[in-house]
């Protein structure tokens, strides 16, 4: 076991967006400083910097057609992927607020995954659906970040090991799961399915470790309430105590590494989000950024290097929710206030280079500043794109 040592980020601060393109051909005015349907003052984010949106693109939907799944983003070289039940799947250049390419489904689909050599795997069901014999589970399509289709097959297998899989219900996950296999998880169940042949079967449900390597140490980091830590098949170390989230791992200059954790609950009589930093390698060093007034987590992204954005539910009105953006060095970057309406879907965020992308509401993709912390701030580090965390 062992017990953290919170050491409380002392400054507060916000940075001026960084020189992004502005051309854009969605609904934001070409400097990108006005925000559409602004909420009204929200006296619980008072004297916490505030961010306004680089560009934000309105995605073609359906209204005619449910909305049952949405999915993504995730960041493939210059696009941005995204699914959505009204729309199949769409890739959205970030830096110009351009539809780079689409590409059709049926009703149901799964968030995108990007595979290890850069292409985009995506899961949805069959436009037309091929008789294959076995169960017939969805279609697989590979797309390059250019938009050209590598391959298209179908996702089947044995009906009995696939049933358990089939029938299940409940929110999505689609990890990488080696060089030619991808994990899908619906519920409780998951299958791993076969990149090049489609043929599925049952996997665990359980996301893939946090892998941390620092000097001739490998941790695999897990979240089950507590954070555990096992080396060479062994636990190392765990918390003492359950944490909401394990967001991802913080690389910074001259330190070992460190696990970014999230966690909400009522602290001193305020329901709210502490952001804390734990050392890796399990030693009672550690770190705690600035808190937000929250009630619960609506998703994440996080960078390479540890720069983190959080959409956070306000109240239980379902209307008010945010994103905050954190530094690597725990600095509190930015908030920004979502559109207040009724929000019963999750909020997708992936950290591009130089932004951080937004996907809400099924049909809204938001562009936001990057979370670099100032060259001068204690522990700044610039970050790489890197996909959310699962």
């Amino acid at each position: 076991m062992i017990r953290t040592i919170l050491l409380v980020a002392l400054v507060l601060g916000c940075k001026s967006k960084r020189d992004l393109p502005r051309e854009t051909v969605a609904v934001v005015p070409a400097d990108g400083a006005v925000s559409i349907d602004a909420p009204p003052a929200w006296p619980e984010l008072a004297g916490l910097p505030r961010t306004e949106p680089v560009r934000v693109v309105a995605l073609p939907t359906k209204p005619d057609e449910p909305r049952f799944d949405v999915g993504g983003p995730v960041i493939a070289g210059d696009v941005a992927v995204v699914a959505s039940s009204q729309f199949g799947f769409v890739a959205v250049d970030w830096r110009r607020g351009a539809i780079a390419w689409s590409k059709p489904a049926g009703l149901r689909v799964a968030p995108p995954v990007v595979l290890a050599r850069g292409a985009v795997a995506l899961i949805g069901e069959c436009t037309n659906p091929p008789d294959v014999g076995d169960r017939l589970l969805g279609c697989l399509r590979v797309v390059t970040p250019a938009g050209a289709d590598e391959a298209y097959i179908a996702i089947h297998g044995k009906p009995a090991a696939l049933e358990p899989f089939a029938l299940a219900a409940g929110p999505q996950a689609v990890w990488r799961d080696g060089e030619r296999t991808v994990r899908w998880k619906r519920g409780d169940a998951a299958v791993a399915i076969d990149l090049v042949s489609g043929v599925a079967t049952p996997a665990s449900a359980a996301p893939p470790p946090i892998v941390v390597a620092y000097r001739d140490h490998r941790w695999e980091i897990t979240h089950d309430g507590a954070i555990v830590a096992r080396e060479r098949d062994h636990v190392a170390w765990k918390t003492e105590h359950p944490y909401t989230a394990l967001l991802g791992a913080v690389y910074l200059p001259e330190q070992s590494p460190m696990l970014r954790v999230a966690n909400v609950g009522v602290f001193g009589g305020r329901a709210e989000m502490n952001l804390l930093d734990i050392d890796a390698t399990g030693s009672l060093h550690g770190q705690a950024a600035f808190p937000v007034p929250a009630i619960g987590l609506l998703g994440s992204g996080i960078s390479a290097v540890g720069d983190v954005a959080i959409a956070v539910r306000l109240d239980r009105s379902i209307q008010r929710d945010f994103i905050v953006g954190y530094a690597a060095n725990a600095l509190m970057m930015w908030v920004y206030p979502l559109p207040v309406v009724p929000r019963a879907d999750p909020v997708g965020i992936a950290i591009a280079p130089d932004a951080v992308v937004a996907f809400h509401d099924g049909d809204t993709l938001t562009i936001l500043p990057d979370l670099s912390a100032p060259p001068t701030a204690p522990g700044a580090v610039r970050a790489s794109s890197k996909n959310p965390t699962p």
